[in-house]
């Protein structure tokens, strides 16, 4: 799969996340959330209703949905993560604030996260 080039690309990606995520049930939902508990690097967003978290590993790959990314044979976040760097001038940094944010984001879901430690961009 081609890398994104711009940020309208990260935007498209979150916009399919967030409508996987509203749906609250099926496959995709299911997609979603795993996506969020088991990622490590994202792009956090603060949106309306507070900060939305997006892992590196799908939105980095350019028009990418479910089974995009399912049937990427090759998809890596070491790989995605310096594009994504690169697209927002910023390097991700483990950030506390954000770490606890991103901990009651995954309560909204029905999981825990995970002791591992995380990294973010801030959009």
């Amino acid at each position: 799969m081609e890398f994104v080039h711009t940020q309208q690309e990260l935007c498209v990606n979150m916009e399919t996340l967030d409508r996987y995520l509203n749906q609250k049930k099926g496959p995709t939902y299911t997609f979603a959330r795993n996506l969020i508990k088991n990622g490590i690097c994202f792009v956090a967003v603060n949106t309306e209703d507070g900060f939305h978290f997006y892992p590196s590993r799908f939105l980095g790959y350019a028009k990418n949905n479910m089974n995009a990314h399912l049937n990427n044979t090759e998809k890596d976040g070491r790989k995605t993560n310096p594009v994504i760097s690169k697209l927002l001038d910023q390097m991700p940094l483990e950030h506390a604030e954000l770490e606890s944010i991103y901990q009651k984001y995954c309560g909204k879901f029905g999981f825990q996260a995970s002791s591992r430690k995380r990294k973010f961009w801030v959009l």
